[in-house]
């Protein structure tokens, strides 16, 4: 019996990090897409597009440096906001699916945690954006921390408004 318990929690284990791996793509894919397709909506050409920071030829009015190139705002603004407000659209409307059983539970949490920190990036990228590139890669940063802090609130509401583990099935 002893082993059987072991085998589902290591199986629990492998298929959450799987999802959480997944997760995390599916997570890039759609906040850099937003970017690209918010520029190709508003008619902005595109200089070029790299993962980390596009580049644009924004007039004045829309951009948040003087020059025509990085800062677009309304663009930068995009990537985090649509990702976080679908994945957070997916927690409200299918609510009832990740009170089923602890892996929908967990995947709930992701979904949540992903959701809170795409809004906070969201917004630190387009009021704050030269900020944002300076600190990319300092993970200690000030501007990681807000969004480490924005997840971690987003883990406390789920936990506060979602049923307890104890409750769910595995």
């Amino acid at each position: 019996m002893k082993t059987m318990n072991r085998s589902s929690v290591i199986f629990l284990g492998v298929k959450c990090a799987f999802s959480l791996f997944v997760l995390f793509i599916i997570n890039v894919f759609i906040h850099e897409g937003a970017h690209y397709f918010t520029a190709l909506v508003l008619g902005i050409p595109i200089a070029h597009f790299t993962w980390f920071d596009p580049t644009y030829f924004a007039p004045v009015f829309v951009s948040a440096s003087k020059d025509y190139t990085t800062g677009m705002t309304i663009v930068s603004y995009a990537g985090g906001l649509v990702t976080g407000a679908l994945l957070l659209g997916i927690l409200v409307f299918k609510r009832n699916w990740f009170k089923q059983s602890i892996y929908r539970w967990l995947l709930g949490l992701y979904i949540v945690t992903f959701g809170f920190w795409q809004i906070s990036n969201g917004i630190l990228e387009g009021a704050f954006h030269d900020m944002y590139l300076a600190d990319a890669t300092n993970v200690f940063s000030l501007s990681y921390c807000v969004v480490y802090a924005s997840a971690f609130l987003g883990i406390f509401l789920y936990w506060l408004f979602m049923p307890r583990i104890k409750e769910l099935k595995v």
